[in-house]
């Protein structure tokens, strides 16, 4: 925990929280009281390796025995890249 914690930090924390749960953008900006959308894109909506893998297996579902290469960290580094 940092040592001096301000209001935006949290707001921010917690917006970031939401986007990467899968909550829409356009809520995301109700909540925060943007005016357009793009203040909250430009600010919360960014792709982390994390969001990638989920996005990546809720697109291609597979079997829990089949092998995700997509889960190893080169290629999600690389994925992340394209």
């Amino acid at each position: 925990m940092p040592s001096s914690v301000h209001f935006h930090m949290v707001r921010k924390t917690r917006a970031m929280s939401l986007y990467q749960e899968g909550c829409p953008l356009s809520y995301i900006q109700q909540t925060l009281g943007h005016e357009n959308i793009s203040t909250t894109s430009g600010f919360y909506a960014f792709v982390t390796l994390d969001t990638l893998s989920k996005a990546i297996e809720k697109a291609n579902p597979s079997g829990e025995n089949a092998e995700k290469n997509w889960k190893r960290k080169d290629i999600a580094k690389f994925l992340y890249r394209l």
